[in-house]
This record gives C-alpha cells, structure tokens and sequence, in this order.
C-alpha cells in the first residue's frame, strides 16, 4: 500500500492489567515516539469499525448497514466530546488530536456511501420507549409521514480498506505533525487475539504484545476490583479467571490471515525490569530506529521492580495462586 503519510503507527497491545503500559511508557522516552494517554479502540469496540465493515460488507442487508453507520456515527460522538463530572462519557479526542473528529467521521462515511434517501423502518423504532413509540403510530395513524434520512452504502472491501486507512491517517495527521513524530503509538488499537481483523486498518503493520504472569493479573485485578476483579474479592472463583485468561488468548481464526503482511514482536512484562537494556535492543531493532533515548529513566522505572513483579506472593490464599501456576506453568515468572 502506498505510503500517504509521513508517520508510522506502532499498535501496543495487551490482555488486561499484562504490562502493555510498560512497553508505551518506555517507548515515549525516545525522540520522535509519541501517543495519547488514552486506549485508541475505534477497530475494536462494539459500533467499531469491524462492526461496521461486517455491515458494510462481509454481512450486507439493506437497511441494516444503516443502522450500523449510525451506531458507528453515534460512537465518534462520544470519541469526540469532551468528558465531565456531570457530562456525558467522552474521550475528547477533537481536542487531543487537534481535529475535527466527527467531521472527518462524517466524511469517510461520505466516501464509503452510494447515496442517502429518506425512509422508514422498524428497526428505528427498536430503542423507542413505550411513549415514543407509541407517537410514532399515532403519527402514522394520522397520516403523518415518520421517514428519516438514511444511507445506501454498498462498498467493495477494497474501497471499504483503502477510505478506512485514509481517515485513520487523517485523525493522526495533525497530531503528528504538530509533535514532530515519526512513529505514533497507537494504544490497544488491536485486539491480539483477532489481529489479522484489525491491523488492515492502520497504515503500518507493527505490533507489540506484552502478557505478564498470569498470577499478577490475578493479583492487580483483585487489588483494582476491575475487570473479574470484583467477582473474585467476593467469591475468590478463581476458575472464572482462569477460564477468561485462557479465552482472551485463544487466536480467533480469520479467511484474511495470510494475505496480510504484518509484524508483531511480543514481550515479556518481567523482561522490562529483569532485561532492560535487551528489551531496549528488541524495541529498537524491531521499530527499526536509531532514536535518541532522550528522556530515559523518566517514564519508566526498571528499578521499580517491586511494585510489579511478583506480587502475587502477597495474596492470602496461596492455594489459589498455585492453581493458576498449574494452569499456566509456562507463562508464570521465576525469578528465584
């Protein structure tokens, strides 16, 4: 694919409370390397764009890639407020990216439609509530028209790829420019367990996938409550856990998977503190860059290895930690 910008992305993945901030924050202490603080999941989430390409393309059927678009239109919204106390979640990406975010949204929408009409349908009555939906009827009853503008888009694979790339490359255009970067991080932008699905969505094709010891997971979900977190401070069902560990890191199969040309390097968290200058040569070889490690030791500590690693031997109930090393022997750190 030909290259249209002057920047490249470098998608940073994990699991779950695996480390991957270890691997953004260390990659932030080199010249021209930069990204949001916020996870940029506009492939991956529900209303996304594997959503909408499912819509549009791989699962066509007239009136319901509309509803898709406008799922996947009300999303950017959100990616484009800003958030607040007593506002409406948002990601405030306009601001961050220095872009008009639902406006260029708006345009690739343009780009991937045949034409707009104005129709009716049932499925824009699905979310009604009882009163609303009750006034739709009475205006039909009463011969009043409930029609709403609405989009006929039937694009190629190719066109629905090629218009993708180009507005992606667009929300990052200005961001990178204006912060001189040569490569921008792209943070859980691709989920690793289906990575063929989305990385043909990004210009670039590298990837950087860090997992941790299974038994720290455990232990920062408990200490955090997110995720299973919560489930396990009540009931400790650690086969929950294990179960989820397992399912978001079985690789989902794809029909696309050899005919797209991608990298990935994956890394061990501990190998951040315990192998620093190696993990630093595997970063550097890997991006292909010669960068000044201008800010080192300022975003990420390699000394601080005790907040991280291993803290699974604080949890009360050992037999729970042994269970998951017996489940996962070959994922779990000794640093003994």
């Amino acid at each position: 694919m030909t290259k249209v910008n002057n920047f490249d992305f470098v998608c940073v993945s994990g699991y779950g409370k695996s480390g991957s901030g270890a691997c953004l924050n260390l990659l932030k202490e080199f010249e021209y390397i930069d990204g949001l603080d916020n996870e940029f999941r506009i492939a991956k989430d529900p209303s996304g764009l594997i959503d909408l390409e499912e819509a549009l393309v791989s699962n066509w059927e007239f009136v319901r890639h509309n509803t898709a678009i406008n799922d996947f239109l009300a999303y950017c919204e959100m990616l484009e407020r800003n958030d607040g106390l007593i506002k409406k979640v948002g990601k405030g990406f306009s601001k961050k990216l220095y872009v008009d975010f639902l406006g260029e949204s708006n345009k690739y929408i343009d780009n991937l439609t045949n034409f707009r009409y104005f129709g009716d349908t049932l499925l824009h009555r699905y979310k009604l509530s009882a009163i609303q939906a009750f006034l739709k009827r009475l205006r039909s009853r009463l011969g009043f028209s409930n029609e709403k503008e609405m989009y006929f888009a039937k694009p190629t694979s190719e066109l629905f790829l090629l218009e993708t790339n180009k507005y992606i490359n667009k929300l990052y255009e200005k961001y990178a420019n204006k912060n001189n970067l040569k490569k921008v991080l792209l943070n859980q932008s691709i989920p690793p367990n289906n990575i063929s699905k989305a990385i043909k969505y990004f210009s670039s094709k590298k990837m950087i996938i860090v997992d941790r010891d299974p038994r720290d997971i455990y232990a920062t979900m408990n200490k955090e409550k997110r995720l299973l977190g919560s489930d396990k401070v009540y009931s400790e069902s650690v086969d929950k856990y294990i179960f989820w560990h397992k399912a978001v890191r079985e690789k989902l199969d794809s029909q696309n998977e050899k005919s797209i040309d991608y990298d990935i390097l994956e890394l061990k968290f501990e190998d951040f503190f315990t192998n620093y200058e190696n993990v630093i040569k595997q970063l550097t070889d890997f991006l292909e860059i010669d960068f000044l490690h201008k800010d080192k030791g300022m975003k990420f500590n390699p000394l601080s290895i005790e907040r991280h690693v291993g803290i699974w031997k604080n949890e009360k109930n050992q037999k729970l930690m042994n269970k998951i090393y017996q489940e996962f022997p070959d994922s779990c750190f000794n640093n003994s």
